[in-house]
């Protein structure tokens, strides 16, 4: 009886160390890419910017005019991918400038 016990011991705690194997690819934020932000042009609405990239990751409450666009993709503790732009607009709500923060690669 104490073998088996330790048998199924041994198999659970064996199994447990395999658990990497098992890593699940995770996409958080706004998908992009370098197509979307070339198709933005100085001068566009806030409602425009959004029909070609989508909501925000976040908007700064401060900096309301400031819009910030987040992509990860992610397996287990490991970044594959990260795209970040802030795109800016002026007083009437006109795009004023995009700026890319890091684009790791064509999606």
């Amino acid at each position: 009886m104490k073998k088996i016990f330790v048998l199924i011991i041994t198999l659970i705690l064996t199994s447990c160390a395999s658990a990497d194997l098992y890593r699940v690819t995770v996409t958080q934020g706004t998908v992009f890419n370098q197509e979307d932000i070339d198709k933005l042009q100085i001068g566009m609405s806030k409602d425009q910017v959004i029909f070609i990239l989508g909501n925000p990751t976040f908007e700064n409450f401060f900096e309301p005019d400031v819009w910030n666009y987040f992509y990860q993709v992610a397996k287990g503790d490991e970044i594959l991918e990260e795209n970040k732009i802030k795109v800016q607009f002026d007083a009437n709500g006109l795009l004023e400038e995009v700026i890319i923060l890091k684009l790791d690669s064509e999606l």
